[in-house]
C-alpha cells in the first residue's frame, strides 16, 4: 500500500511542477501578469465557475491590477479591470476582435461549411462578412423611420395585451418573470420579423427557449448531435422555420431590420437561404437574448420600491392628456410615448441604473494577432481571448462614486438637492466609458435604441394602467444562481408571481408613438454624437 501512495503522491508532484514549469515557460515577461497561478489553469477555471460575475470583481478588488491574466487549459484571458485601458483596446477593434466570436457562433447554429468560410474570411478589415455587417445595418436601427416602425409596431401589441387586461376589471396573477418574458418575445419577435414571424407558433417559440439557454454547452462541446440531443433538436425545430420563413419570402413584409441584413447576406456575400435562416437564428440572441431579462429587471426595480414608482408616475402623468370621455361615458386618456426620452429622465435614469447594477456580460473578444499595447509594454499574445467585464467597470467607486455597489435610480439624472420638492440640481459625474451594458466602441450594439424605448414603453403602460402588487405580501431579492453562463443579464431562478391590478380600470387609453429623428444619451459614444445616434 505504502508504495502505491508513494507512486500516486509522487505523481501528482511531478504533475504539478510540470504544469508549474509549461506555465512559466509560455507566459512572456511583457504579458499582464498570471494570477492565480497556485493550482496551475485548473484554479481560474475553478473560479470562474463557481463565482460567475463576482470572480472578477474579487480580483479586481484583491489585485488592484489595471489589466491580468488568467491560464487556462488551452486558453489564456487577458481581463482589463482599468477604465482608461477601455478607449485603447477598442481602437484595436480589428485585431482585438468581437467579430471573430460573432463568425464563431455560425457553426453553433448549423451553418454550412461555405457560409462559415464567409463568416470567417477578412476579419481584420471592413469589408469581410462578420465586420462589415453591424454598420451596414446600423442606419435603420438609428433614430428615424425605420427604428419608429418597429418601436410602433411593439408597442401596439403591449397595448392592445394591457387593454385585454384592463377589460377583466379583477386583478389578474401572472408570474412576472414568465410574463414580462412572453411580452418582450411577441412584441419583438412580431416588430422584427413583420406578420411571418416564426416564433408566433408556440413551439417555435420553446424550441428556442431551450436552445437560447444551451448555447454554450453546444459551443464548448464537441459531438453536440451525439451528447445533448434535446439541444439540437430544439436548434434544429426553431432553424427549420426561420428556414422556411426565407423561402415564402416572410422578410419582404419584416422590419428594414432585417431586409437590410438579407440583402448583406444574400447581395453582397452571396450567402443560400437555408444559411441566411440559420443566421437568423442567430440574430434571435441579439434581438431577444438581453431586452427579456433586462425587462423584468427594470419592472422590479420600479414596482419594488415606492420612491422610484412615485418619481417615475408623477413624470409620465406630466404627458397624460385629458380627452373627454367616449360614447360610452368612458374618461379617456391619451400619451405619446415618443415623449418619454425628452420629458422623463427619472424613468430613463431608472433604465440606466438597471443596465448598470445588474448587467454581467463579460464583454469577450479574440486576439487575431499579437498586439503591443501602451507604447508595447503590454503584449497580447495572437489566440487569446480579452474580456471587459461589465460587473467590474459598473462597481468601479472610481468611476461611480463610494455607492457604487447601491441601486441609485436617480445616478444618471440630476439629482434632487436638500429641500422641499422635486428641485433637480446640478449632474452626477460619472465616468460614461465605464458603462459597458451595451458594449462599446466598434462593438456598440446597434439595436439599444430599440430595446430601450421597447422597455420603457412597457414600463410606462404598466405604470400607468396597473398597480403591481407581489403575492407574497411583499418584495424580495430574487436569486440568479443557475443563469445560463452567456445572459447579459441575470436570469433569475424563480418566478415572482404579482397581481395586475388596474388602476381606473373604466378609463379608456389612446395609446401613440410619433417617432423621432432624435438619439437617447444612453452610452457615451450617444452623447458624443449629439442626439444623432452613433454610426
Amino acid at each position: 500500500m505504502a508504495p502505491t501512495i508513494s507512486l500516486v503522491f509522487g505523481g501528482l508532484a511531478a504533475t504539478y511542477f510540470f504544469l508549474r514549469f509549461l506555465l512559466n515557460l509560455t507566459q512572456d515577461a511583457r504579458e499582464p501578469p498570471a494570477i492565480l497561478t497556485g493550482i496551475p489553469f485548473i484554479q481560474p477555471l475553478v473560479g470562474m465557475i463557481r463565482e460567475k460575475e463576482r470572480f472578477y470583481i474579487r480580483l479586481r478588488d484583491t489585485t488592484r491590477l489595471p489589466i491580468y491574466t488568467l491560464r487556462l487549459p488551452f486558453q489564456r484571458i487577458y481581463v482589463v479591470n482599468a477604465t482608461e485601458l477601455i478607449p485603447v483596446v477598442q481602437k484595436q477593434w480589428r485585431l482585438i476582435s468581437f467579430a471573430a466570436i460573432a463568425a464563431d457562433a455560425g457553426d453553433v447554429v448549423g451553418m454550412s461549411k461555405e457560409a462559415l468560410a464567409v463568416m470567417k474570411a477578412d476579419l481584420t478589415s471592413d469589408h469581410g462578412f462578420s465586420t462589415s455587417w453591424p454598420k451596414y445595418i446600423m442606419p435603420v436601427m438609428a433614430p428615424g423611420p425605420d427604428l419608429d416602425a418597429i418601436n410602433r409596431r411593439a408597442i401596439e401589441l403591449y397595448v392592445s395585451e394591457l387593454a385585454k387586461l384592463r377589460a377583466q376589471g379583477a386583478p389578474t396573477v401572472v408570474g412576472l418573470r414568465d410574463w414580462s418574458r412572453k411580452m418582450m418575445v411577441d412584441s419583438t419577435s412580431e416588430a422584427i420579423w413583420g406578420p411571418q414571424n416564426p416564433y408566433r407558433d408556440p413551439v417555435v417559440a420553446d424550441a428556442w427557449k431551450t436552445f437560447e439557454a444551451g448555447f454554450l454547452t453546444l459551443a464548448m462541446f464537441p459531438m453536440a448531435r451525439l451528447f445533448f440531443p434535446r439541444l439540437v433538436r430544439a436548434r434544429e425545430i426553431a432553424a427549420k422555420a426561420m428556414i422556411d420563413y426565407m423561402h415564402r419570402d416572410g422578410y419582404k413584409t419584416a422590419s428594414g431590420l432585417v431586409k437590410k441584413r438579407v440583402a448583406h447576406h444574400r447581395d453582397l456575400f452571396g450567402l443560400s437561404k437555408d444559411d441566411i435562416g440559420r443566421g437568423e437564428l442567430g440574430n434571435t440572441f441579439a434581438v431577444l437574448g438581453n431586452t427579456a431579462p433586462c425587462a423584468l429587471w427594470v419592472l422590479y426595480h420600479i414596482f419594488s420600491d415606492a420612491a422610484v414608482l412615485a418619481d417615475v408616475r408623477r413624470e409620465l402623468a406630466a404627458l397624460v392628456e385629458d380627452e373627454g370621455t367616449d360614447a360610452e361615458g368612458h374618461p379617456v386618456s391619451a400619451i405619446d410615448l415618443a415623449r418619454i426620452k425628452d420629458s422623463c429622465p427619472a424613468l430613463l435614469s431608472t433604465f440606466q441604473e438597471t443596465l448598470r447594477f445588474r448587467a454581467v456580460n463579460p464583454g469577450p473578444r479574440v486576439v487575431l494577432e499579437d498586439v503591443l499595447l501602451d507604447g508595447g509594454r503590454i503584449l497580447l499574445k495572437k489566440g487569446s481571448m480579452l474580456m471587459i467585464p461589465a460587473p467590474v467597470q459598473h462597481t468601479d467607486a472610481a468611476a461611480w462614486g463610494d455607492d457604487a455597489r447601491a441601486f441609485d435610480h436617480l445616478r444618471f439624472a440630476r439629482k434632487k438637492q436638500p429641500g422641499p420638492g422635486p428641485d433637480l440640481g446640478r449632474p452626477r459625474p460619472n465616468n460614461r466609458v465605464a458603462f459597458r451594458a451595451f458594449g462599446g466602441g466598434h462593438v456598440l450594439c446597434p439595436g439599444r435604441h430599440f430595446a430601450a424605448t421597447e422597455i420603457l414603453s412597457l414600463a410606462a403602460l404598466l405604470a400607468l394602467q396597473f398597480d403591481v402588487v407581489p403575492t407574497a405580501g411583499a418584495w424580495a431579492e430574487p436569486t440568479w444562481h443557475n443563469s445560463p453562463s452567456q445572459a447579459g443579464f441575470p436570469v433569475i431562478d424563480q418566478d415572482i408571481p404579482v397581481e395586475l391590478r388596474p388602476r381606473d380600470p373604466r378609463r379608456r387609453w389612446r395609446v401613440t408613438f410619433s417617432g423621432s429623428d432624435k438619439a437617447m444619451e444612453i452610452v457615451s459614444e450617444d452623447i458624443a454624437a449629439g442626439g444623432r445616434g452613433a454610426m
